[in-house]
């Protein structure tokens, strides 16, 4: 082989032939046939062992693949819908997966890239550009290697397809990571949750008045009574009548004893009358309103009189209430009449405590007593019953079975301290002289008119009296309570498997290559990615003018380009042989 240090000539010797013996003279080196696929095959079958021998480590790597992918399957498998672990040393379920899969990516990787080193060398064997020996190299050695290679090999080529492997392989992580979320959800925690009630024991809430007969509330629910009618919150507000360690907790349908109120409108019941400080209009009970302009009233309110229109009789009534409201202008414009009752009866309820707030909602749900408005009945003790009773969560129907927990018994003196105690707030009357200035009979009266005297103002001032007097009965009077349920955010594992279709397919189709690769390179040397086999490789240039490269990297990728190369293996040795192209 002859080599001059100007001009870099490489040429080459028959195969067959020994070399010349030196002499003075240049000797001219006969040109050869290119081994026939035949011949190749032949040397290849005598020096190849099994041709699976040589990808054993590769073997290895796609059953390590296999095996860390279904090791993230059974894991994900085994926490699905369960509480996230806590693990010692801080280690978490998302590193344990993000382990397996950063190892079975690789593993994965490894065969597809040890895959394209070796289909590089079976490139050259149908011939082609010396330059392909470098692009093919990196191919084997990342996504972006193979991403350039793939838009530069045919897309029939098993080449091709270690290239998709391998760029798409780069979102597998992203993959993985979306196949685990995290979801709060609720549990039932060991913590103790109660909400007040008043049961049906005995309800007695009296204080002793100025004789018999004239009871009055204690100051404790006198001070209810007060917050009901001035719509202020008192200190027995529903939301401190829950005990909820853990802010979240639930509990059954239940029933308390309370006070209902009842309001309907009767402003066409109102007739215009001639009264004494001057025209007005009165109702049939006998209440009346003066609307003329010397003396306008606001308002006037009386209890004790006999409904005209709203039923009490199935009701065990506390007081009724009846009032005329208007403006206080001068005119019927803005008149209204009202008639409204206060009465015991047994509230059900839903309730729940949700991130520490308080919700109860009345489940609207009839009752009947035993209670005479006679004078004899007033002087005993009554009971209330609810149509559906709810105990211990257990629903039952009229007539209970379970009596004692389904009939609420109420001292006659609590009636009587209550009434004696509100009726007094509820009569008076509201003024508006000339001088346009109102003048009430008690700040109460003024708080049950509200800002327009109009019936929505009366009724709801009633609603807050009725709310006001149950919670106080609730919290203050029985202190009585119910359970329910404590629960606590926990966070649960949750698996969408769709997003394991990718890494699961790119582990199949990497073994799919693995075993393409094998059965087309069986009849090769597997040289893979090792670079002795450039080494021990020699270049055979067929050219009768020497090709001149100088040793710079882009005058020899140049070079490469015009350069057509075969791999030839012989019983020397395997060689590449390049053909320049014109």
């Amino acid at each position: 082989m002859d080599f001059k240090k100007d001009d870099y000539q490489l040429s080459y010797v028959k195969l067959d032939d020994e070399l010349p013996a030196e002499s003075s003279g240049p000797s001219p080196a006969p040109r050869m046939r290119p081994l026939s696929s035949a011949e190749q095959k032949l040397l290849q079958t005598e020096t190849q062992g099994f041709w699976g021998a040589g990808w054993t480590w590769e073997i290895l790597s796609a059953i390590s693949s296999v095996a860390f992918l279904a090791a993230i399957i059974i894991v994900l498998w085994h926490f699905n819908g369960r509480p996230m672990p806590d693990w010692p040393y801080g280690i978490t379920l998302n590193a344990l997966v993000s382990v397996f899969s950063t190892v079975m990516k690789a593993s994965m990787a490894l065969v597809v890239a040890e895959c394209l080193a070796q289909l590089k060398w079976s490139w050259f064997r149908g011939g082609n550009k010396l330059s392909d020996l470098a692009l093919l190299d990196a191919a084997s050695r990342g996504p972006m290697g193979a991403l350039i290679t793939l838009f530069q090999t045919l897309p029939r080529h098993l080449i091709t397809l270690g290239c998709l492997i391998l760029v798409v392989a780069a979102a597998t992580d992203p993959f993985v990571q979306q196949v685990m979320s995290i979801k709060e959800q609720p549990i039932q925690s060991p913590g103790h949750a109660s909400i007040q009630v008043c049961n049906s024991s005995l309800y007695t809430d009296y204080g002793e008045g100025a004789g018999p007969g004239m009871n009055k509330l204690s100051l404790g629910s006198l001070g209810a009574l007060y917050s009901g009618i001035f719509q202020t919150q008192g200190p027995g507000s529903e939301s401190a009548m829950a005990t909820c360690p853990t802010g979240n907790c639930t509990f059954p349908k239940y029933q308390s004893l309370g006070v209902c109120s009842s309001c309907t409108n009767i402003t066409d019941l109102l007739h215009p009358a001639q009264l004494n400080m001057g025209s007005g209009y009165k109702l049939s009970n006998g209440l009346s309103l003066v609307t003329s302009y010397t003396m306008p009233t606001m308002m006037n309110s009386t209890t004790a009189l006999h409904p005209l229109r709203l039923d009490v009789s199935d009701k065990a009534i506390i007081t009724n209430f009846t009032s005329i409201t208007s403006p206080g202008m001068g005119s019927s414009t803005g008149l209204n009449a009202a008639e409204c009752a206060l009465y015991f009866c047994v509230k059900t309820y839903e309730a729940r405590v949700h991130e520490g707030n308080f919700f109860e909602k009345t489940i609207p749900i009839a009752s009947s007593t035993n209670f005479s408005s006679s004078l004899d009945a007033t002087l005993k003790d009554f009971t209330v019953t609810p149509d559906t009773c709810y105990y211990n969560g257990t629903a039952s129907q009229t007539p209970h079975v379970d009596s004692e927990n389904c009939v609420y018994n109420v001292n006659y003196l609590s009636r009587m301290a209550i009434a004696s105690s509100i009726q007094p707030l509820l009569k008076g009357h509201g003024e508006r002289p000339v001088i346009n200035r109102p003048d009430w009979s008690s700040d109460t009266v003024e708080a049950i008119y509200g800002q327009e005297g109009n019936f929505t103002d009366i009724s709801t001032a009633f609603e807050s009296i009725a709310s006001s007097l149950t919670v106080n009965a609730r919290s203050q009077v029985c202190k009585n309570s119910v359970n329910g349920a404590t629960w606590a955010v926990q966070s649960f594992v949750h698996v969408k498997w769709d997003w394991l279709i990718l890494p699961a397919a790119l582990v199949g189709l990497s073994i799919i290559f693995l075993i393409a690769t094998m059965i087309h390179t069986r009849n090769q040397y597997i040289w893979k990615s090792s670079p002795l086999a450039l080494l021990f490789s020699d270049l055979l240039i067929d050219d009768p003018v020497p090709i001149k490269s100088a040793p710079t990297l882009r005058d020899m990728e140049d070079t490469s380009r015009k350069m057509e190369v075969w791999l030839e293996t012989s019983a020397s040795g395997v060689r590449l042989k390049a053909v320049a192209r014109s």
